[in-house]
């Protein structure tokens, strides 16, 4: 498929992206590797679990084909309050971007040891578990906000991401992953190195001419419709999938197998089985499939945020889908390559009513939720946060969900 001139940028023709789907535990880790002057996908096997290490080897082993930029599912960055705050204090010796205060919280002795208790939150220990009970997330948000530091990245909202200090507490919490590849990195910052980290050391593409390793953050939810599916990327939105349910799984894969892009450019995807085994080498299998599509095709890799160059960074893929569109939920029983409608994905908050008349949809992307005849119900659904976990985590009371939804969505009440 030829994209259009305003869709295209100058990525590389040559050269590889590893997609690592990273976590604490160093035996869950999983690497991909998108070759892009063969066109192949493939799992990169450990000789022992993967680390920082180990990735670096591997990329610097494959570098003499080109840059090779190892993307990490773990946040690279923070929010630009956070570095904004630590520079004033005499202690951080001014840190100027990311890469910098890394390196001096590696030297902090309580910078990576985590919290439960809101009112013990600082720039000196930002990391954090939140405990159970209504007002955990929002005391933190609150503790933070009152040193001056907003807990979220520009980029974790247009996401919908976690923020990166939260270790646990909330689904898809993804601070102690950060803990782990952080403080893997930080002491090698001030050694002779063959990396850089991007975006924070320069642009992407001067970096991957002048540097063996760009060390980058994926965020393999970005990914998913890159790699599912066709169409122009304005009308592409973001899509979810189950990915926890092995049937989803392998639809899934069946779809990118299946896909226009993938036969139109020529590209082998192996270890489609491992993929559909587990949802760590399902993540980076898809992640891999993105990135090396937008390669091949002209695609943007990523958006720029506030503060990316600085502090906050910027997540690979979310160049190649539209941010502004409501999502769409991947269907594992009817897994088209391209949207039916273009007008099924233009419109954030359109109501649907897809199989009942009078009947009205819940409008929080990728629920399912029918209301027959009537609204009725619609505030404890809305209101219980395990009826929508991808959505305002950081509500935890059922009447400030409530009202913001009432506040997202005014159009399920007219």
């Amino acid at each position: 498929m030829k994209l259009p001139d305003e869709e295209r940028s100058p990525n590389t023709t040559e050269g590889v992206i590893l997609a690592a789907d990273w976590g604490m535990e160093a035996g869950k880790r999983t690497v991909y590797a998108a070759d892009v002057s063969s066109r192949v996908v493939r799992r990169i096997l450990p000789n022992k679990p993967w680390t920082l290490a180990g990735v670096l080897d591997v990329a610097m082993s494959m570098a003499a084909k080109g840059s090779v930029v190892a993307a990490f599912d773990v946040p690279l960055g923070v929010p630009e309050s956070f570095l904004n705050v630590a520079a004033a204090i005499p202690l951080w010796r001014s840190p100027s971007n990311f890469v910098d205060l890394l390196s001096r919280a590696c030297e902090r002795p309580l910078f990576f040891a985590g919290t439960t208790d809101a009112s013990q939150w600082a720039i000196e220990r930002p990391f954090f578990s939140v405990p159970a009970g209504d007002g955990g997330l929002k005391n933190y948000i609150a503790a933070a906000a009152g040193q001056g530091v907003d807990l979220y990245r520009d980029i974790d909202r247009r996401t919908g991401a976690k923020s990166a200090f939260i270790k646990s507490g909330v689904p898809g919490s993804v601070g102690s992953a950060a803990c782990a590849l952080w403080q893997e990195i930080g002491p090698l910052l001030d050694r002779d190195r063959a990396f850089r980290m991007w975006p924070f050391e320069g642009e992407l593409p001067v970096l991957r001419a002048s540097a063996p390793v760009v060390l980058a953050e994926m965020y393999p939810r970005s990914a998913y419709a890159t790699a599912l599916l066709d169409g122009a990327v304005r009308l592409r939105p973001t899509l979810i999938v189950a990915k926890t349910k092995r049937e989803t799984r392998r639809a899934a894969i069946e779809a990118l197998h299946a896909a226009e892009w993938v036969r139109d450019q020529g590209v082998t995807i192996e270890n489609l089985v491992e993929a559909e085994a587990n949802e760590d080498d399902f993540d980076a299998l898809i992640t891999a499939a993105a990135l090396l599509r937008c390669e091949l095709e002209g695609i943007p890799l990523y958006r720029s945020c506030v503060g990316s160059d600085r502090a906050e960074g910027s997540i690979l893929g979310t160049g190649s889908v539209n941010l502004d569109l409501r999502a769409r939920t991947f269907d594992p029983h009817s897994h088209r390559s391209s949207p039916s409608e273009p007008s099924s994905v233009t419109a954030p908050n359109r109501v649907a009513t897809p199989n009942t008349v009078g009947a009205f949809q819940c409008p929080i992307p990728g629920c399912e939720k029918l209301y027959a005849k009537t609204r009725s119900g619609w505030d404890a659904h809305v209101g219980s946060r395990r009826n929508h976990p991808w959505w305002r985590q950081e509500l935890e009371s059922a009447e400030d969900r409530k009202q913001q939804f009432a506040a997202e969505f005014p159009d399920f009440f007219r």
